[in-house]
């Protein structure tokens, strides 16, 4: 017993040195602290280095607001459709789909979609419309079986050469409307009455806009041109 007393005094005696060490270390780290932080001599004493100032912590930013859902169920007494014959709770497949019925009992025809067609295309205007170039989606174009201005028989003799801009409407049937001809300018009246001659026996396609034919305004000039036959040798048949 004496010996575990003394083993026990030797080992406090022994700690006790190194316990004052440390506390010593730390009282001059204070002091060193303490020291490096004083204000400088030569600052006043009302300067912002020798007071002790507090800042406060920044104001905390309000988050998000949760939104819980709260989902509550409520006993029903009254008999539904989601309840059996007998107050009891249906389950999947009890019941058959219902299909509306018409008045004789039967379901109502469906519309038969693969008979009926696209409404017509109306017909811009009226059926007296008359269009330009501009406003058709297709043009009228003259038949190669087209008659053509006959060459003036004097001014052909005279070797006279003209034109005429001539302006008509040519209607849905593909004849050329002779009410509406008109004379833009020419270089000789008989070539206007040439054109004028002819108009009648011309054959054209329609214009067109989408499916349906309609009237259109046409400009046109015609050329009466003499190609030269001097060069060319006459063919002598031989005996």
């Amino acid at each position: 017993m004496m010996r575990l007393w003394v083993e026990s005094y030797e080992r406090k005696s022994s700690v006790a040195p190194v316990g004052a060490f440390s506390a010593a270390a730390h009282a001059l780290l204070v002091a060193g602290w303490v020291y490096a932080t004083m204000p400088a001599a030569d600052v006043p004493p009302d300067s912002m280095m020798s007071r002790v100032v507090f800042i406060p912590p920044p104001d905390r930013t309000p988050g998000p607001r949760v939104i819980r859902e709260v989902v509550r169920y409520v006993e029903t007494t009254f008999d539904g459709p989601g309840l059996g014959d007998e107050g009891t709770q249906r389950t999947l497949g009890d019941a058959k789909p219902v299909t509306a019925v018409g008045d004789a009992g039967r379901a109502p025809p469906l519309p038969d979609t693969a008979t009926t067609s696209a409404p017509p295309t109306p017909l811009p205007g009226n059926q007296d419309s008359v269009f330009s170039i501009l406003e058709v989606d297709t043009a009228v174009v003259r038949s190669q079986n087209s008659a053509a201005p006959a060459y003036p028989l004097k001014l052909l003799e005279a070797h006279v050469m003209g034109t005429v801009a001539a302006r008509y409407v040519v209607d849905t049937t593909g004849f050329a409307d002779t009410a509406s001809f008109t004379v833009l300018r020419s270089t000789h009246p008989e070539f206007v009455a040439a054109v004028r001659d002819a108009l009648p026996y011309m054959r054209f396609s329609p214009a067109k806009i989408g499916p349906l034919k309609v009237r259109q305004l046409v400009e046109q000039n015609f050329t009466f041109r003499i190609n030269d036959t001097a060069a060319v040798k006459p063919v002598v048949k031989k005996p």
